[in-house]
């Protein structure tokens, strides 16, 4: 044998070797690398693994993840920033109550017609609330991905004290009114009920009476119908009930609900972990679902969606696998396992397995999770004038609240000034 053979023996290892790297290099280049936006920072941890479990199953996809901005009013305005200079990603992660103002600026691709071409979104893998969640209009832009709901979160030892040993509180407003009352009458420095009334809240309780803010079709103002005067009737009677006194920010109420200063609070359903962080033993949080009436009674679903920018057809096909990954089982339990929201998806909840597991481990869940089939997007009017109509909603329903003004009168001029802010 020659030593020239020899040699070229020799050097077969590394040339297979470098061979191996380099198909590898070429494959890794012609991978699809996904533009991933999301918010808000604080899940940072959320984001990046639900990216890498997507990687894993899908090695032909890089996820390019961005989670710099802090919060959803953040990574809204950086979208409309991006949309500018023509360099949205291909996928965000954006709050529900914004999804109205990117569609009506033709920055979100609708989603039904993924939904209705691919064999594996049905009713087995995802439940209708994922897509309700990002309805705006007629058409759907979003699917939920982490939503929190309008609960009741009560101090079981204040109640029971009350209710003669039984600790759970009463599935009707009357009922928790009067318990609220009786709380506040036998503790001077305790408020026995307290009620966020921003426009998260006043469209839950509009809700919990079977009404809406408007029309299908945006054409007239709903909340002026009677499951609204009976929201702001309801709204009144809370004042009356003792908040009317004592007037809080929602930090403030936070704060007096731990330190056992406010027995019933309604609040999001994401503060749940930190409640129970600060109050450390101290008492016993209850939850419970807000008291519906009727079977058109809905809640606005808060929290996180996921939609899609990319208006290249082949990156649409990838996008739309990442976001049914990130809303099918794999991808709510990681959201579910990591956050303060509750999955979307009821399916990945009923799915016998961990997360099934998780939330029998942990009761105060369940207020949030029985809302989930009544959850619809978070509604947004329409036009420029958005975010100045939700701080008309406060205003107005706040001096109901402290019975500044009767719920008639109030809920007459709430309407007449949103109307002035509509688009004609």
């Amino acid at each position: 044998m020659s030593v020239l053979k020899i040699k070229s023996m020799r050097c077969l290892p590394a040339v297979i070797v470098l061979s191996a790297v380099l198909i590898a290099n070429v494959a890794h280049a012609q991978s699809t690398v996904l533009r991933v936006s999301a918010a808000p920072s604080i899940f940072s941890k959320t984001f990046r693994a639900l990216a890498s479990a997507f990687e894993r199953e899908n090695p032909d996809v890089r996820i390019d993840l961005d989670v710099s901005q802090f919060d959803q009013p953040a990574i809204m305005r950086q979208t409309l920033r991006m949309a500018i200079f023509g360099d949205l990603p291909d996928v965000s992660f954006q709050g529900s109550n914004y999804l109205r103002l990117l569609a009506d600026r033709n920055l979100l691709i609708p989603l039904d017609r993924f939904m209705k071409a691919d064999p594996a979104w049905n009713p087995q893998l995802y439940s209708p609330s994922v897509a309700s969640a990002g309805h705006v209009g007629k058409m759907t832009y979003g699917l939920g991905v982490g939503m929190s709901f309008p609960i009741l979160f009560y101090n079981k030892s204040l109640v029971s004290k009350v209710q003669e040993g039984a600790s759970s509180i009463p599935a009707n407003w009357h009922d928790i009114l009067d318990i609220a009352r009786r709380i506040q009458s036998e503790n001077i420095q305790v408020l026995g009920l307290f009620s966020e009334y921003n426009s998260f809240m006043f469209q839950g309780l509009v809700g919990c009476f079977g009404g809406s803010m408007m029309n299908a079709d945006d054409s007239r103002i709903t909340f002026t119908d009677n499951a609204g005067q009976e929201a702001m009737e309801l709204i009144r009677r809370i004042g009356l009930a003792g908040q009317a006194k004592v007037d809080m920010t929602k930090s403030q109420s936070r704060q007096a609900f731990t330190a056992a200063r406010i027995a019933i609070l309604l609040d999001s359903s994401s503060s749940l972990a930190s409640f129970e962080s600060e109050v450390a033993g101290r008492f016993e949080i209850g939850t419970a679902p807000l008291p519906m009436t009727g079977s058109d009674a809905s809640l606005p679903a808060a929290g996180i969606t996921v939609v899609m920018h990319t208006t290249d057809l082949a990156r649409q096909d990838v996008a739309w696998r990442f976001m049914k990954f990130v809303t099918g089982v794999a991808g709510q339990t990681v959201v579910a396992t990591t956050t303060g929201y509750v999955p979307a998806n009821e399916t990945a909840i009923a799915n016998p397995g961990s997360l099934a597991n998780y939330y029998a481990a942990r009761p105060n869940m369940q207020a949030a999770l029985r809302s989930i089939p009544r959850s619809r997007s978070w509604y947004a009017f329409p036009g420029e004038n958005a975010g100045r109509i939700d701080m008309m909603i406060e205003d107005r329903v706040g001096e109901v609240m402290r019975l500044r003004q009767l719920p008639a009168p109030a809920l007459d001029r709430l309407a007449k000034d949103i109307s002035t802010q509509l688009p004609k």
